[in-house]
C-alpha cells in the first residue's frame, strides 16, 4: 500500500572511521579540514540510503525492481544534522522529494517514479564485460589521465545476505526485513555506491564528493549473486577549481543481464578553500 506522501526524520551520523588512514579522507575530521570543512562530509550514497523509505512508502516496492532515482547532493552533511526527507507524489506518479536541515535548506533534492526514467536513453553502457582483478596498485587519478569515452576495467562483486543486513544495519540505519534473510535484496545505498567502488577498482584519489546520481533499476539485485560492475567514464570537466567525472555504469548478473543502470556524477580532485 502506498501513500500520496510521505516524510520521515533522520539525526546523520559519521558512516565509517574517523580517520586519516581511509580512503577518502573528506570522511573524517582532520581530511575534511584540509578542504576548509569544519566537520567530516557523511558519505553521499549514505545520506540517500536514509531517503529510501520515505520513497518507498510513496512509490511501493515494484520501484526497487523498475523504478528510477535522480538525486542531486547540494549541501553537505555532517554528523549530527537533523535532516527531514519529505517525497509527494505529482499527477503523472512521479515523486520530487528532498532531504532538509533545520534551517529549511535543501541538503539532497531529486525526483523519482516507476518504470524508465526520461533520462535513460542518455546513460551509456559499456561494451567490456569480463572482471578484472582490481589494479595492485591503483593509479592516481588526474585529469591528464582521465579516460573520457573509454570502458573502465570491470569489477566481479559478491554479495551475501550477511552483507545486505550489514549495509542496511550500519549505513542505512534501516531494520525492514526486506534486507534480511532468505530473499535479502541488495539496498538502493548499496546500489548508488558501486559507482565510487569501480573508479577505486582501478584508481586512487585522496578526497572526493559525490555531486549527483541517476540511477534506473531494472531488474531485484537478490543476495547472494555475482555481479558485475562495468562502465564508461562519460565526460570531465572542471567547476569552481573542481575536477568533476561523470561515470555511467551498469550492474550485470551471472548471464549478462543488466539490473541497473547508474550514472555517478563526483568531485575527484576537490579544491582547497
Amino acid at each position: 500500500m502506498t501513500t500520496a506522501a510521505a516524510e520521515r526524520r533522520t539525526t546523520a551520523f559519521l558512516d565509517g572511521e574517523d580517520s586519516l588512514e581511509i580512503n577518502n579522507i573528506i570522511h573524517s575530521t582532520e581530511g575534511a579540514k584540509m578542504f576548509g570543512f569544519d566537520a567530516p562530509l557523511v558519505g553521499g550514497v549514505t545520506v540517500y540510503s536514509w531517503a529510501v523509505p520515505a520513497l518507498i512508502d510513496v512509490l511501493g516496492e515494484d520501484w526497487l525492481d523498475s523504478g528510477w532515482c535522480h538525486v542531486r547532493f547540494r549541501r553537505p552533511v555532517f554528523p549530527g544534522d537533523v535532516l527531514t526527507t519529505r517525497a509527494e507524489r505529482g499527477a503523472d506518479g512521479s515523486v520530487a522529494w528532498s532531504m532538509t536541515k533545520p534551517d529549511g535548506e535543501a541538503a539532497l533534492a531529486g525526483s523519482a517514479g516507476p518504470g524508465r526514467a526520461p533520462w535513460f536513453g542518455e546513460l551509456a553502457a559499456p561494451s567490456r564485460l569480463e572482471p578484472v582483478p582490481a589494479a595492485d596498485p591503483p593509479t592516481p587519478l588526474t585529469p591528464e589521465i582521465l579516460p573520457i569515452g573509454g570502458d573502465m576495467p570491470p569489477q566481479s562483486i559478491p554479495t551475501s545476505a550477511a552483507e545486505a543486513a550489514e549495509y542496511a544495519d550500519e549505513f542505512a540505519g534501516d531494520p525492514h526485513p526486506r534486507w534480511r534473510g532468505d530473499g535479502a535484496r541488495m539496498h538502493p545505498g548499496w546500489i548508488a555506491g558501486r559507482g565510487v567502488r569501480l573508479l577505486r577498482h582501478t584508481y586512487t584519489y585522496p578526497a572526493g564528493i559525490h555531486a549527483a546520481s541517476q540511477i534506473q533499476h531494472l531488474k531485484p539485485i537478490e543476495a547472494g549473486r555475482t555481479i558485475t560492475a562495468a562502465g564508461r567514464i562519460a565526460d570531465g570537466f572542471e567547476r569552481k577549481g573542481h575536477q568533476y567525472l561523470l561515470l555511467d555504469l551498469g550492474l550485470y548478473g551471472e548471464n549478462g543481464d543488466e539490473l541497473v543502470r547508474l550514472r555517478h556524477r563526483t568531485i575527484y580532485q576537490v579544491a582547497k578553500r
